[in-house]
């Protein structure tokens, strides 16, 4: 059986989603989704690891967001845009691993298409494309937790 990383984003959108509304725990939350009777698996060590680099860098991924959808307001946008955002400008950014950003921003206009409108990832789109555009300066930059005056996720 092999792991999805294609699922187990779809997972971690949901897991993103959930933390907006309650504390997750997610081992309960795998478990009260999924029966392990789909063909492939999550990969959950990926999940648990951008699911905690999200959570711990959220201020900096949304003042990044900020900077280049500067025509939105970050505390409306829709969480159908800013997840898969999240997901993949965490994968470019902060991933050791190599995944080609190519994949990761397709990966993020997939998550925007199921759980968004048409608008959703034509705008997840045009921000990604352009943090690829920037990639190697957002890399160097401190990843401090700057105060974005917002948060998607409750305080625990």
């Amino acid at each position: 059986m092999s792991k999805s990383r294609t699922r187990t984003r779809k997972f971690l959108f949901q897991m993103l989603f959930a933390r907006t509304f309650w504390e997750v725990n997610k081992l309960d939350l795998v478990e009260s989704f999924f029966e392990w009777v789909f063909s492939s698996e999550l990969d959950m060590e990926y999940a648990d690891k951008l699911f905690d680099i999200i959570v711990e860098r959220e201020q900096f991924l949304l003042t990044i967001i900020k900077r280049f959808a500067s025509k939105f307001d970050i505390s409306t946008m829709p969480k159908d845009v800013v997840f898969p955002i999240f997901i993949a400008s965490s994968e470019m950014i902060f991933l050791d691993e190599e995944i080609p950003s190519s994949v990761s921003i397709n990966e993020a206009i997939e998550l925007a298409k199921i759980y968004g409108d048409k608008s959703s990832k034509k705008l997840v789109n045009a921000v990604l494309d352009n943090i690829l555009a920037h990639i190697e300066e957002i890399k160097k930059e401190e990843f401090t937790n700057q105060d974005a005056g917002f948060s998607f996720f409750k305080e625990i």
